[in-house]
């Protein structure tokens, strides 16, 4: 195993070979990660409930962190690589010369997620000008399979329990101040754009560059007893279908899965078009409510693995309908 994103951004020591290597992927053939040391990655929710873990080679030398996972064919289902910077940064990573695609995870110095991108692999002959960069802050970066995060409901907020390195003691409000800092105003235009009210309502998914990254025909939940009702009784969506939540206001907001019979991902977003955390949400069993918190003034619901095949994740923006909360 093998093959990863090669770091953009991190420590000093290696700003001046991840220059080069930016000009030039050759540079990678002559890099010797050595030998990697393993650990496992355990991801907890908010309560505490383990979500999913995996067997993670360590990449805590600048070498190791270069090649990543880029000499590695694929990864077992429960396989993944924790890159360990020295302090808590903000860090890019590309995915130069990988053949399969990945989640990659950004988790804080207390082992915060801050944020997750679903990164697929680039397209055939891409240039290094080609690479998207997958930019977030944190110490850890951890890289898997792409969909495991989908498929284990990991999102930001969480946290990742790594032996001798974090916790499992709840986030701090500070930390959390700080992940919410992460989201910044649209420098394209997102948020509320277009005619008010519009008879036929659609949200389209923006990433860093102001790229389309998917769009949906939405129905409008802008007051409280549509809100509440939600899609419970709505039997299924269309792959482009979803239901958009308007409150009058920013604010905390929960939701949970009551009498649903399909599964969800729930994006929280703030009055300017960001979002905030995404939540992907199982069909409930038995009586037990899990609560899906985060903040925003909107909440899109879509079908579950929407924003996992679009590559939507915490901090791109979303291009909403004109609409005000009646109540």
């Amino acid at each position: 195993m093998e093959r990863s994103t090669a770091v953009v951004g991190g420590t000093i020591g290696l700003l001046v070979v991840g220059a080069l290597v930016v000009w030039s992927g050759v540079w990678l053939q002559f890099v010797d990660p050595g030998s990697y040391e393993r650990t496992t990655v355990t991801v907890v929710d908010e309560g505490g409930t383990e979500l999913g873990a995996v067997d993670a080679r360590i990449a805590d030398t600048w070498q190791q962190r270069l090649v990543g996972l880029s000499r590695t064919d694929s990864l077992a289902v429960d396989e993944g690589m924790l890159f360990v910077h020295d302090r808590q940064d903000q860090h890019g990573y590309v995915m130069r010369r990988m053949s399969f695609p990945l989640d990659i995870v950004f988790v804080a110095e207390n082992g915060t997620i801050t944020r997750i991108h679903h990164a697929p692999t680039p397209a055939d002959g891409a240039s290094e000008s080609d690479l998207r960069e997958y930019s977030g802050e944190g110490k850890y970066v951890l890289e898997v399979n792409r969909g495991w995060t989908n498929a284990t409901g990991v999102s930001v907020g969480d946290r990742l329990l790594i032996s001798g390195e974090t916790s499992d003691d709840a986030v701090s409000d500070e930390a959390a101040g700080d992940q919410q800092a992460t989201a910044s105003t649209p420098e394209c235009p997102a948020g509320p754009t277009g005619t008010p009210s519009p008879d036929n309502a659609t949200v389209t998914a923006l990433d860093d560059d102001c790229a389309p990254l998917g769009t949906v025909s939405v129905a409008i939940a802008d007051n409280s007893s549509e809100r509440i009702t939600g899609l419970s009784d709505t039997e299924s969506l269309a792959v482009d279908e979803g239901m958009l939540f308007v409150f009058p206001e920013i604010g905390e907001h929960a939701f949970v899965m009551r009498e649903m019979s399909f599964p969800l991902d729930i994006v929280y977003v703030a009055a300017n078009g960001t979002v905030t955390r995404i939540h992907h949400a199982p069909v409930p069993e038995g009586e037990y409510e899990r609560r899906y918190p985060g903040e925003g003034k909107y909440v899109l619901e879509v079908n579950r693995g929407w924003t996992n095949e679009t590559g939507v994740s915490v901090g791109d923006r979303l291009r909403l309908p004109n609409v005000t909360a009646a109540s």
